[in-house]
């Protein structure tokens, strides 16, 4: 029985084998969105996010990524659980401290905006950790703003401290996203998340942690 994916209808009762669009050679068995065709898995796996643009909502790209990144995690946490967690932490209060003074420049900023400049934060890292090649936040507006400027912490944080690699920067920013969905559920403004964050981590502050941080690496 050929899948659909597999043949396409000449006419009444007629079926032809469908070729990868990509390498001309193989069966094309995975519908791709990014050509709008089919491609062979060997295709599909090779060409993931390099030579093909793959939306987020390919099926193929969300196994790929939930597997490549369980196996990248489970790397990292092999390491002392002790250090493990420091550096999560750390990683954490950067990134949410970026969304922390961002929502005192924008008052009215929600957590709609902070959950998606997240998610988009998440998505691009796991994008760059799959296929070698940087990736843009791939969101619109003020969400996007926030996002650069999360990636903007991350990347002093590295600069000064050596971590996060994008591993731990893509677990971190999906634990804040589940953080970030729980605590808007808690109040009816929009706001519960944002309220949260400006409590535990006051806006501005980062540099004051990386500077007694380095002080102290340096005794």
């Amino acid at each position: 029985m050929l899948s659909h994916a597999e043949t396409t209808v000449l006419g009444k009762g007629e079926f032809r084998l469908v070729v990868c669009v990509l390498c001309r050679q193989r069966k094309g068995k995975r519908f791709c969105p990014a050509v709008y065709n089919v491609i062979c898995p060997t295709c599909c796996g090779t060409h993931r996010l390099k030579k093909l643009n793959c939306p987020s909502s390919c099926p193929y790209l969300r196994q790929a990524k939930a597997l490549e990144m369980a196996q990248r995690e489970a790397e990292w946490a092999q390491k002392s659980s002790e250090r493990a967690e420091i550096e999560q932490r750390l990683t954490a209060f950067a990134l949410e401290e970026a969304i922390s003074t961002f929502a005192a420049e924008h008052p009215d900023l929600t957590d709609a905006e902070a959950i998606s400049a997240l998610q988009a934060v998440q998505d691009a890292v796991e994008r760059e950790v799959m296929s070698g090649i940087p990736h843009e936040p791939n969101v619109d507006g003020r969400a996007k703003e926030l996002a650069l400027r999360i990636l903007k912490n991350a990347q002093t944080m590295r600069q000064r401290i050596g971590i996060p690699h994008n591993v731990l920067l893509a677990r971190v920013a999906r634990l804040l996203t589940q953080r970030a969905m729980l605590l808007s559920q808690r109040t009816r403004d929009g706001q519960g998340y944002l309220k949260a964050v400006r409590i535990d981590v006051p806006p501005n502050s980062l540099e004051q942690l990386l500077e007694r941080l380095t002080s102290s690496a340096g005794r």
